[in-house]
């Protein structure tokens, strides 16, 4: 029982056999008292078949079946030496019979062994055909059925490693590849298998990640009933990759759809990936948090006083806020330009830092300004702060690392923000415009005279 890649148990000692005999030995535990000459033989029936000594097994539940015809746990140990010897047919026909022995309290008990029988019998057979499958060149259809061998019993790892090696190697599916290793490591942890399935996760995660990064790029400029899809894939390929929950978040939130936005936030959660600034990238957080289901729900998840945090962030004095330590770390400049030449080049423009923004006192704010960043000879940038009146505002729109917002100055045809440096948040910049432009709209034109 031990010929390496098709053997019933793992390959490696007894370690899949023993966890089903114990666990079901302690079920046994509350039934009738049988004489103690019976129990000593299911016991040592017990230990034999933990041992893979299934032909001692075999004789020892045998004697104890024939010494109390009425003990259905000795039939169990016939079905599972059976099993162990492979004589599958023989071992289901005796889990059937001392199903119908068992007691109410046992019988999910045995109903588990002959669910296990029916899987390592299907198994073998999966094995059968992927072999000869290999054999014809048939590598897809081998994979396959050395993955459906993994999955009839899971306690047979080296399919699921076979299967895996055949994806990454053969056919070009890493993606496929790392969800059988996945399925390895999560049923059998802390084994040598586990190990083998971990160390092969790490040599393909570089591609996992291309595959995943890829995805959500797509998936950003998609509605969200297109995106979803496409962040399931990445989601996939490595779901160890956080900008996946953030982007399915971001998306659900600019869709309005609440609920998909719970749910985005409990995945970031249950990854420890919440913080303030996270949430408040969410579009239409601001709208949600005004309801009182939605508030409850994100004190549930972040606590009160988080959530009064997190309703003071996505205001629109804490975008401001936003914008300011954006500004302090360096990556917002304020460009404005114009005699656009329709290619998106200005003849007259200038570029400067932005190293704050103050108050927003009758939708207006300050934006104090730093060193030229860059600037056409015709220019001279000296003015030390502009003022902003977001009733002015166009809605965001991204180009590159730029957010345009419209002709806001005198005589100048583009205003906006360059966004830059390293991790720069433009996505949570065009929100934090987007804030608060929608609650400064523009004013009611002057009333028509009669």
């Amino acid at each position: 029982m031990r010929m390496r890649g098709i053997s019933v148990f793992q390959s490696r000692g007894a370690r899949a056999c023993a966890p089903i005999v114990v666990t079901l030995a302690l079920a046994f535990a509350s039934g009738p008292a049988w004489s103690q000459a019976n129990n000593a033989q299911v016991d040592q029936a017990k230990q034999l078949i933990g041992e893979e000594r299934f032909v001692e097994a075999l004789a020892a539940a045998k004697d104890a079946a024939r010494a109390d015809p009425a003990d259905y746990r000795a039939r169990y140990y016939v079905a599972m030496s059976y099993m162990g010897l492979r004589q599958f047919d023989q071992a289901e026909a005796e889990a059937t019979a001392a199903e119908a022995q068992a007691p109410e309290s046992a019988k999910a008990a045995v109903q588990k062994l002959t669910a296990t029988i029916r899987g390592l019998r299907q198994g073998v057979s999966d094995v059968t055909e992927a072999e000869a499958a290999l054999n014809e060149g048939l590598i897809g259809k081998a994979a396959r059925l050395y993955e459906a061998a993994w999955n009839a019993g899971r306690n047979a790892p080296d399919h699921g490693l076979k299967a895996a090696q055949l994806y990454s190697t053969r056919l070009s599916q890493p993606v496929d590849a790392a969800r059988v290793l996945r399925q390895v490591k999560q049923a059998l942890p802390n084994s040598a298998a586990a190990d083998s399935a971990e160390a092969e996760l790490k040599v393909l995660a570089p591609k996992l990640r291309e595959i995943a990064t890829g995805y959500v790029t797509e998936a950003r400029a998609l509605p969200l009933a297109q995106a979803l899809p496409k962040l399931q894939a990445a989601e996939a390929a490595d779901p160890s990759y956080s900008t996946i929950f953030l982007v399915r978040a971001q998306l659900a939130g600019a869709a309005g759809a609440s609920d998909l936005v719970q749910a985005a936030i409990k995945e970031l959660a249950r990854r420890n990936l919440i913080t303030i600034e996270r949430l408040a990238a969410i579009p239409n957080l601001r709208t949600m948090l005004a309801t009182p289901d939605f508030a409850t729900f994100m004190a549930d998840v972040i606590g009160s006083e988080q959530a009064a945090a997190l309703t003071r962030a996505v205001s629109p004095e804490g975008q401001v806020d936003f914008l300011t330590r954006v500004a302090q770390q360096g990556q917002l400049q304020l460009f404005i330009g114009r005699r656009n030449d329709g290619a998106g080049r200005f003849q007259s423009y200038a570029r400067r830092k932005v190293t704050a923004l103050q108050g927003l006192q009758g939708c207006t704010s300050v934006i104090l300004l730093g060193d030229t960043v860059a600037a056409s000879p015709d220019v001279v940038a000296g003015l030390p702060s502009r003022i902003i009146d977001w009733r002015q505002v166009d809605a965001p729109a991204v180009s590159a690392d730029f957010v345009g917002f419209g002709p806001m100055f005198d005589g100048w045809e583009a205003t906006g923000f360059n966004v830059v440096g390293d991790g720069a948040p433009i996505q949570r910049v065009v929100e934090a415009i987007r804030v608060i432009r929608d609650a400064c709209p523009p004013p009611p034109p002057p009333a028509k005279r009669r």
